[in-house]
C-alpha cells in the first residue's frame, strides 16, 4: 500500500517548530510495515492544503495528515476537508458534550470559539482524543483511507496507536508485520553502512534503514508475510548480523536508550555512579535520571564550569588547570575523580569542552571535547571533536559519556 504524510502548520514551513510528527509517523508506519512514499508540509492556507489532499488522495491508498484541527482561525482542516471531498459539516453534540467535559473537569467553562472543534465531516468516524480537545477524523475516499490527526504530538500519537495502527491492520488480515530495531553509537551512518554491504543481498525479504540523530545510529529492520513463524526466523537472523557486524557499537535492541542501558548494568553490578559536568551544564545527570529508579544508582553531580569551581568542588590541581588547560584529558580525568572521591560512588564519569560558539582557539577549537572515567581500579579519558550547533555538541557529550560508562563497567552487548 501506498502511504502518504501531510504536515499541516506555516510554523513548521517557517522552522518555528521541528517537524518531530513526520518521524513519529514514519516510524509508527514502519512498525506495520509501511515506509511513506510521499511527505508534504503546507501551511495555513486553504487552496495549498486542498491541493496537497487532492493529490494525496490521488495517488496513495493511506493518508495521514496532522495539524489544522484546533479552535483558532487559522486551524481549517476540517473545512478543507469538507470543501475538497463535498462532505458537509455537522455539529456532532456527542463530541461537543465530550469537549465541555474535558474542560469542566479542568475547572472551567468551554469558551464557545472550541465548538468549531466538534464540526465533523458527513461519514466520517470520530477518532477520540484521550490526551487533548481536538477529536480526530477518519473517512474513506474512492480507494484511501484519509487520517486527520491533531498537530500536537502526543495526542497523534495516542491516536495512532489507540486507532490508525489497528485499523491499518484491518485491511490486510493474515499479514503480519515487525519492525526490529538495533541501536548503535560512535559510528557515523557512513561507516555503518560499509560494515553492513550485501546485507541486503543477503535478506532480500527485509528492508532496513538507517536512521541517524546527533546521539548515534538507529537501524530499522522491517519485514511482512502471511507465516509469522517465517517472519520472526527472518529477523532473528537477520538482527543477528546486524549486531555482528555493528560490534562494540551496538548498545541496545528495540527502542532502549542510553541510560536505561547504563542503569540496568550498574544494578546488575551494585555500582553506583556520580558526574562531574562543565560544558554540559548538568544535561549529563539529566540524561541519568531519565530512567525511572535511577535512585538506586546515582549518587549525585556537581556542575563546575570555572576553574575556581572544579578546584574548589572536585579538587583538580591548580597545575593541571594552569599547564593543561580545563579543556584536557588530564582535567577531565581529575574532574571524575574528584567526583567518584567526594560523593562516595562506585565510579564516575565527567564532561569539559568548548560548546561555542565563540570560546575556540586554534590549539583547541569549538567542539574540542574530553570525556573522563573514574573508577576504583582505573582510570581514562577520551577526546572528540563534534561539529554542530552547541546544543548539538552538549547532546553528543552526554552521550559519549555514558557511552564511555557502558564500556568501562562492561555493559552486556544486546
Amino acid at each position: 500500500m501506498i502511504a502518504e504524510v501531510i504536515t499541516i502548520g506555516s510554523e513548521l514551513l517557517h522552522g518555528l517548530v521541528r517537524n518531530t510528527n513526520l518521524d513519529m509517523i514514519a516510524g509508527m508506519l514502519g512498525e506495520i510495515g509501511l515506509e511513506p512514499a510521499f511527505h508534504s508540509t503546507v501551511g495555513d492556507d486553504a487552496e495549498h492544503m486542498g491541493e496537497a489532499f487532492r493529490t494525496a488522495a490521488h495517488r496513495s491508498e493511506i493518508v495521514i495528515s496532522t495539524g489544522g484541527l484546533g479552535p483558532t482561525p487559522d486551524d481549517i482542516t476540517r473545512k478543507v476537508i469538507a470543501t475538497v471531498f463535498r462532505r458537509r459539516l455537522i455539529l456532532d453534540q456527542a463530541v461537543l458534550e465530550a469537549i465541555r467535559t474535558r474542560f469542566r473537569a479542568r475547572g472551567i467553562e468551554m469558551p464557545p470559539i472550541n465548538e468549531t472543534q466538534a464540526l465533523i465531516p458527513r461519514g466520517s468516524t470520530v477518532i477520540q482524543n484521550r490526551r487533548g480537545i481536538a477529536p480526530g477524523l477518519h473517512f474513506s475516499h474512492l480507494r484511501t483511507e484519509i487520517f486527520a490527526l491533531p498537530g500536537v504530538p502526543s495526542e497523534a500519537e495516542q491516536m495512532l496507536r489507540d486507532y490508525v495502527l489497528p485499523r491499518l491492520r484491518s485491511l490486510n488480515p493474515g499479514l503480519q508485520s515487525a519492525l526490529r530495531v538495533v541501536r548503535t553509537i560512535g559510528i557515523s551512518e557512513s561507516a555503518l553502512s560499509e560494515r553492513l554491504q550485501g546485507f541486503a543481498m543477503e535478506e532480500p525479504e527485509l528492508s532496513l534503514g538507517y536512521i541517524a540523530s546527533t546521539t548515534g545510529v538507529d537501524l530499522h529492520l522491517a519485514g511482512s508475510s502471511r507465516d509469522p513463524r517465517l517472519l520472526a526466523e527472518r529477523l532473528d537472523r537477520a538482527e543477528r548480523k546486524l549486531l555482528e557486524r555493528a560490534g562494540a557499537h551496538a548498545y541496545a535492541r528495540g527502542h532502549r536508550t542510553l541510560s536505561e542501558v547504563v542503569g540496568e548494568a550498574l544494578l546488575e553490578r551494585g555500582l553506583t555512579i556520580a558526574t562531574a559536568e562543565s560544558f554540559t551544564g548538568g544535561a549529563l545527570g539529566a540524561a541519568v535520571i531519565a530512567t525511572p529508579g535511577s535512585s538506586r544508582y546515582y549518587r549525585g553531580g556537581v556542575v563546575a564550569y570555572s576553574n575556581d569551581a572544579k578546584a574548589a568542588l572536585l579538587g583538580v590541581s591548580e597545575a593541571v588547570l594552569r599547564v593543561k588547560g580545563a579543556v584536557s584529558a588530564e582535567a577531565a580525568r581529575a574532574m571524575a575523580r574528584g567526583a567518584r572521591e567526594r560523593l562516595r560512588a562506585s565510579c564516575a564519569v565527567s564532561t569539559t569542552g568548548i560548546a561555542g560558539p565563540e570560546g575556540g582557539s586554534e590549539e583547541k577549537p569549538v567542539g574540542l571535547v574530553y570525556i573522563g572515567y573514574s573508577g576504583a581500579d582505573s582510570e581514562t579519558s577520551e577526546r572528540f571533536l563534534f561539529g554542530g550547533s552547541r546544543a548539538e555538541i552538549v547532546a553528543r557529550g552526554c552521550s559519549c559519556a555514558l557511552d564511555l560508562l557502558r564500556r568501562s563497567i562492561g555493559a552486556p552487548p544486546p
